[in-house]
């Protein structure tokens, strides 16, 4: 197990991990994603978009991090603590996001929140079938 996903007793996302060097990575998604659809949805599109050249770059600011995505991979630093900061490569940024999303998606709401993402950006959903 290198990062996994599940939910606390008071239903809050939570993430463990056996490598050290995803915690950052585990604390953005549950931090700043939290079990927003939407957020998650847009961050999954934004990946996938880079990935496929269609998109230079994005940035990202919640309420605890902030984040450069591009080709080069994702750079993540805590708003609040400087020491919290790491680069991840793109692929392995995509593999936990997705994995984050099939945590999120355990909701029923999840329908709504892609069929309204789609609404919205006039697109099917790169991630529709996770």
């Amino acid at each position: 197990m290198s990062i996994e996903f599940h939910w606390s007793e008071e239903r809050v996302a939570e993430y463990r991990s056996t490598d050290r060097r995803l915690a950052c990575l585990g604390m953005w998604l549950t931090d700043d994603i939290q079990a927003v659809h939407e957020l998650c949805l847009d961050l999954l599109a934004d990946l996938e978009d880079i990935a496929a050249g269609r998109k230079e770059s994005e940035s990202w600011e919640g309420n605890a991090w902030a984040a450069e995505l591009s080709a080069g991979g994702v750079d993540l630093q805590n708003l609040w603590r400087d020491v919290l900061k790491a680069h991840y490569p793109l692929p392995e940024v995509r593999r936990v996001v997705a994995q984050y999303w099939r945590l999120l998606a355990e909701d029923p709401d999840r329908t709504r929140a892609v069929l309204e993402w789609e609404r919205e950006n006039g697109r099917q959903h790169p991630f529709r079938g996770l």
